[in-house]
C-alpha cells in the first residue's frame, strides 16, 4: 500500500515538472517505466481480493479505501509541487 501511494506522488511530480516541457519520450520513460514499474494496480486488486476471499471484508476496505485517497492525495501533491519547480 505504501509503495502504490508514493508511486502516486512520483508519478504526480514527473507529471507536474513535465506539464510545462511536455517530451512524451520523457514522460513515457519516466511516468510509465519508473512509477510503472514501481507500483501496479494489479498487486492491489490481488491483495484486495484475497483478503475478501478469506474474510477479512473491514481489511480490504481498508486496503483499498487507504490506496484510492492516499495515491489521489499523494499524487495532488506532487503534481502541484512539480508544476511550481517547472521552470
Amino acid at each position: 500500500m505504501a509503495v502504490n501511494v508514493m508511486a502516486s506522488g512520483a508519478l504526480g511530480l514527473l507529471a507536474g515538472l513535465l506539464v510545462r516541457h511536455p517530451q512524451e519520450e520523457l514522460w513515457l520513460w519516466l511516468g510509465v517505466g519508473f512509477a510503472g514499474s514501481l507500483s501496479t494496480f494489479s498487486t492491489l486488486m490481488v491483495d484486495v481480493t484475497l483478503l475478501l476471499r478469506t474474510g477479512h471484508r473491514q481489511e480490504a476496505l481498508g486496503l483499498a479505501g487507504v490506496s484510492v485517497v492516499g495515491g489521489y492525495s499523494l499524487l495532488t501533491l506532487g503534481l502541484g509541487l512539480g508544476e511550481a519547480l517547472a521552470p
